[in-house]
């Protein structure tokens, strides 16, 4: 592993006292389908925890109301969907009038694979000028039209956080998910050369864009299931849209969730904390971090 410089852990600023909800930004969040509304659904309502000021969810129209049906705290744009459930191709022209009303964009949880969301997916970076989080099917769809490691970005403008776990950084880079070494290197290397934060997780989750690295202190087994990487996305947006440059935010978002779930954990008494459960104790987590600094 190459030694780079680390950061102290980014702050948010507190809020206004004359603040309202634009000040705080406007979070576009792309995915879902049929049988994954779950995924994009506690990505919106950890962006709304986290403190975007509004929070738009572009769903397949299929699964709109099921989305909505999980908190009234996010908006919700019913988009194209083929007979999978999943994003149709057409779908792209209904989505691009919303990108230029976001402050950050993040695109890929629920989503699935198909050409047709592939399709969407390209075309949409393609116009997209605000910070951008992809996770999760974002990233396979991705790995699944690339020639050479994320040989896509050189095509984009839009600064960019991209989360893989080491199965979809394998798919991405090449680099086995076995050799974390190796990976934490392709990490480095291709954020440098390709402008880009990378949000490496596992134990000790790393960020780096290339020139700094981290390796997050927080974080428990307790968190290892479906739906937590969600929440995740839905934080470092959230964060971002409050002004946050997307490496800070990453770095902030990653060590939040984590402490979230230590907290979780540790009251609840149980040895796996449900996605839902760390969306909830988020707000002890950003009054912890708060509080250490003001000692």
């Amino acid at each position: 592993m190459r030694d780079l410089p680390t950061r102290p852990l980014p702050l948010l600023s507190p809020r206004q006292d004359d603040g309202h909800k634009g000040t705080y930004g406007s979070a576009l969040i792309v995915g879902g389908s049929r049988g994954m509304s779950g995924a994009i659904a506690m990505a919106g309502l950890s962006a709304a925890r986290t403190g975007a000021g509004t929070v738009r969810l572009a769903v397949p129209d299929c699964c709109l109301e099921t989305v909505a049906g999980f908190s009234p705290c996010s908006m919700t744009l019913p988009l194209a969907n083929n007979r999978e459930g999943q994003f149709a191709g057409t779908a792209t022209a209904q989505l691009l009038p919303w990108l230029d009303k976001a402050t950050c964009v993040a695109i890929g949880p629920g989503m699935g694979q198909s050409a047709d969301v592939a399709q969407l997916l390209i075309e949409t970076l393609e116009k997209i000028k605000s910070p951008t989080v992809i996770d999760a099917d974002g990233l396979n769809n991705l790995a699944s039209q690339q020639r050479s490691p994320l040989d896509w970005r050189s095509s984009l403008d839009a600064p960019l956080v991209i989360t893989p776990h080491p199965g979809e950084w394998e798919r991405l880079s090449g680099a086995k998910s076995s050799d974390r070494t190796r990976q934490v290197d392709m990490a480095i290397e291709l954020a440098a050369r390709l402008s880009l934060v990378i949000v490496l997780k596992g134990h000790r989750t790393m960020i780096t864009d290339g020139q700094t690295l981290v390796l997050n202190s927080t974080g428990t087994p307790a968190m290892a299931t479906g739906g937590s990487g969600d929440v995740l996305t839905g934080v470092i947006t959230a964060l971002i849209c409050q002004g946050l440059a997307p490496r800070d935010a990453a770095q902030l978002g990653v060590y939040v969730h984590g402490l979230a779930g230590e907290l979780a954990a540790k009251e609840l008494s149980s040895h796996v904390v449900l996605p839902t459960e760390l969306i909830q104790f988020l707000p002890r987590a950003f009054k912890q971090i708060e509080a250490s600094e003001a000692i």
